[in-house]
């Protein structure tokens, strides 16, 4: 009959696809979140979300071999409220890895672009951008509280500066919670005899 193809080519027409995606689901499945490798899946960038790969750097480490190169990874998973340190060897091959809490590990530049960009676009701080077009945002250091505050366990918190055009006077201090996307302070006034 026409149109009809032979079981053969039938089959394998239908099965290529599976074929295609079983290097990603592989991947996926040994996701350095999970604890079950140190593998980097291709779609952890230093902008994907709910995991992020924040930096990364070649370093010299000893084996039974003796020196070797080797590569370290920071991740975090807003999702979890994990972050890690992945090692592997310069062939790839994983080494093992180093839980870290979630606040420490150092802002990149990407999550404190992202939390300037989600500071200017919150309905929350609107009129202030309105009333002062030029504000200069700088800042971008982590706050961590206790649990039950807004920047408690597993959120990962920003503080933004809303400076004069001048940089000479503080507008407004906001704190932005990347983990949740959200605006943990409108205000933020660091609590008395602490500086931040």
């Amino acid at each position: 009959m026409r149109g009809h193809l032979p079981r053969g080519l039938l089959t394998l027409v239908l099965l290529a696809p599976a074929f295609a995606l079983g290097g990603a689901v592989a991947q996926d499945s040994a996701s350095p979140a999970r604890g079950r490798g140190t593998v980097l899946p291709s779609r952890i960038t230093r902008t994907s979300r709910p995991m992020r790969l924040l930096r990364s750097w070649e370093e010299p480490g000893k084996s039974e071999a003796g020196e070797q190169a080797r590569r370290v990874d920071v991740f975090v998973d807003y999702s979890s409220g994990e972050a890690w340190e992945s090692f592997t060897s310069a062939s790839g091959e994983p080494l093992g890895r180093m839980e870290i809490a979630i606040g420490s590990p150092r802002p990149s530049p990407e999550e404190i672009a992202e939390a300037f960009q989600f500071a200017r676009k919150s309905p929350e701080l609107a009129l202030t951008f309105k009333r002062y077009p030029s504000l200069v945002l700088e800042g971008g250091f982590i706050l961590q509280e206790p649990q039950g505050s807004p920047c408690g366990p597993q959120t990962r918190c920003l503080h933004v500066f809303l400076l004069s055009p001048d940089r000479a006077g503080l507008i407004r201090r906001i704190v932005v919670d990347l983990s949740h996307l959200r605006l943990a302070y409108k205000t933020y006034t660091p609590p008395s005899g602490r500086f931040e």
